[in-house]
């Protein structure tokens, strides 16, 4: 089989994917993670050996370890614990996150995910690869893509390009192929784990461009989920008289099953969170039906489509399109499977057809999937940061493969405005919101507002009026040759935004002609040293892979006279020699059997050992049940090992927890 060797990648808040372009078969393949499913959830956490997991093992013990489990950090990318204060000379402190016992940025944790991507496809492809392009959500803003770009470098990938959601997937629903000589208008609503985005998108002549978006970055699935946990919470609270709300554990818990409730609702009418134990007196059933639900997340449902209406009217605004022109909606995300969504969606566009409204592709695909189709344009590299490799001239590919991955036409507009501050607090727009990207644009006309050694040039992403209600994400210091009164000193600002949304600047003065350019890197942005040291730290952390529970093999039997000495040790007190040996149990209890589905490898073996130590009569023969049901219906390869490893999870938490 011949594929591309740059690979698309969906990084999501909740679940990522990486595709990939196959020539033979000529068609997209989602290359499945290392349990087989074609999404990864988007955890990062520690096994327990202390290195860093990624996937499926790390979900699962997000209830055992939840302080070291990282969920939704793409929510965190490029964003500040402290914003920046110009006025003080306050750079501002990004936001970190605490995990193994030290501080972390966002994309340090974003670069486990990748270079776990990074090597599903490697693993698929049976070799190495270097390159991808990235899909960010459209209304990220520079710091946010910067921090993604950053990421990427950290997992060892050239990121070859930074594509919007939104266009990644009306490509793969294949927008981009209708050619009757006519433009077409799509509404692509992407709900997602934890980012909501909206954009028009102008299709015509195999030309995808977009004229409107809208979104909210910390919208989506995850605040879903913590809705009905904290229902949950409140019900257990009335029920039974007790709160739970501030247990760590019990809320992880409570948030894992309500995430499986949610997408149980999406095709039945009720369903039930079964929580047994969660404290060792109390087992609770709490069944939520789809009314219930559809209350809960009502106002955030109706935020989307305050979100739709910003993105229709900016279209209208730069092009005149009204709801009305809008043909189809395509929906994105995981989150579009809420029976909710598409009901308002169909009041909200009444000019449509039930028809109109599409979810033909796999929502948690269709992302990665127009990514590697839009991948296909992008030559490999024979190294990271090394050079292309012409894959016409190589032989790997014939001239019509290269023909038809370049006559994909994309153009994206930037999300914000972008501008400076003056006049002390006014924000001048230099790019205008929906400008097509890349683009440029020089203003002039600005001085100097004083003597001094040296002026700021500080630069703002958003929309208003006044700069210190907007973003700040960079600041371009500019010396001056001596100290002049106020309007001497003559200035011109060129902003250049490339096709990644990633924003250079140049300052040139005019009284000598002087010119000092920056690429914007604001302090949530890793310096070159950081991404370096990160991947080195990423290597020498990072255990082998979403499967690695599976290399985990349980401790080999005790030699033959073991169990005298563990006998005599026991016998001899706890302050005796030898004294940590549990005695001996009178129950012969197997390992868990080779075909133990990965995501339940670290709770079975936890299982296996704490079998072999005294515990109370009750409690032993409930996690014993669970255990032996569970091994019994892994070695027949019943279809309810799921549940019953489930079950399994439960039994040993209420003991452990007791």
């Amino acid at each position: 089989m011949r594929y591309h060797k740059v690979i698309g990648i969906d990084l999501g808040t909740t679940y990522s994917a990486v595709s990939v372009w196959d020539y033979d078969a000529k068609q997209v393949v989602v290359i499945p993670s290392a349990v087989g499913e074609p999404t990864l959830p988007s955890v990062v956490g520690l096994d327990d050996e202390q290195k860093v997991v990624v996937g499926a093992p790390a979900a699962r013990r997000r209830v055992l370890d939840p302080r070291n489990t990282i969920i939704e950090i793409k929510r965190d990318m490029g964003e500040y614990s402290s914003v920046p204060n110009p006025a003080t000379n306050d750079p501002g402190v990004p936001k970190r996150v605490s995990f193994r016992g030290r501080d972390y940025l966002p994309q340090e944790i974003s670069a486990f995910i990748l270079a776990e991507l990074k090597r599903q496809a490697e693993t698929f492809l049976g070799e190495p690869v270097y390159d991808a392009v990235i899909t960010v959500p459209a209304y990220f803003k520079e710091p946010q893509r910067g921090a993604t770009q950053d990421a990427g470098a950290i997992a060892r990938l050239n990121v070859r390009q930074l594509l919007n959601e939104p266009t990644a997937a009306a490509v793969s629903f294949g927008a981009d192929q209708v050619d009757d000589g006519q433009s077409h208008m799509y509404l692509v609503y992407d709900l997602g784990g934890g980012t909501f985005d909206v954009s028009i998108i102008e299709v015509g002549g195999g030309n995808v461009s977009i004229v409107g978006t809208g979104g909210n970055s910390r919208l989506g699935g995850g605040d879903f989920d913590n809705r009905i946990t904290e229902w949950a919470l409140e019900e257990i609270r009335k029920r039974h008289n007790v709160d739970l709300r501030n247990d760590e554990v019990v809320r992880a818990r409570v948030k894992e099953l309500a995430e499986k409730r949610k997408r149980e609702l999406a095709a039945a009418t009720s369903a039930v969170l079964d929580l047994p134990y969660l404290t060792p007196t109390l087992s609770v059933n709490l069944t939520i039906t789809r009314a219930i639900f559809n209350s809960l997340i009502e106002d955030l449902l109706q935020q989307s489509l305050g979100c739709v209406t910003e993105a229709i009217e900016s279209a209208t605004k730069t092009r005149g399109i009204r709801k009305e022109d809008i043909e189809q909606v395509l929906l994105v995300g995981g989150s579009t499977r809420i029976v909710r969504v598409r009901a308002l969606l169909a009041d909200y566009m009444d000019h449509l057809k039930e028809k109109d409204i599409r979810s033909d592709i796999n929502p948690d695909e269709a992302v990665s999937r127009g990514a590697a189709l839009v991948a296909r344009k992008h030559n490999p590299s024979s190294a990271f940061e090394g050079q292309e490799i012409d894959l016409v001239a190589s032989g790997a590919i014939t001239q019509a493969d290269k023909e038809e991955a370049s006559s994909l036409v994309l153009q994206d507009v930037t999300s914000h405005t972008l501008g400076i501050l003056v006049n002390d607090q006014d924000f001048h727009p230099i790019i205008a919101k929906e400008t097509r990207i890349p683009a440029e644009n020089t203003e002039g006309g600005f001085t100097n507002r004083g003597p001094s050694s040296s002026v700021d040039v500080l630069i703002y992403q958003g929309e208003d009026a006044v700069a210190f209600n907007n973003a700040l994400i960079g600041k371009l210091p500019i010396p001056l040759p001596e100290p002049k009164p106020r309007g001497h000193w003559k200035f011109e600002v060129t902003f250049g935004l490339d096709s990644d949304g990633l924003l250079h600047v140049q300052v040139k003065r005019l009284n000598d002609g002087q010119s000092f350019r920056i690429d914007v890197v604001c302090n949530v942005r890793s310096s070159r040293k950081k991404i370096e040291e990160g991947a080195t730290h990423l290597a020498q952390v990072m255990a082998g892979g979403e499967a690695t529970e599976a290399a985990v093999v349980p401790p080999p039997p005790p030699p033959p006279d073991s169990g005298a000495r563990a006998a005599t040790a026991a016998q001899a007190g706890p302050g005796a020699a030898g004294s940590a040996t549990p005695p001996p149990v009178n129950v012969m209890i197997a390992p868990p059997p080779e075909g133990t589905p990965d995501e339940f490898r670290s709770i079975a073996r936890r299982t296996f050992k704490l079998l072999q130590q005294p515990m109370e009569t009750a409690k032993r023969e409930r996690l014993q049940k669970a255990y032996t049901d569970f091994v019994a219906s892994v070695a027949k390869g019943g279809s309810d090992v799921e549940e019953l490893g489930d079950e399994l999870g439960d039994a040993y938490l209420a003991c452990k927890s007791a």
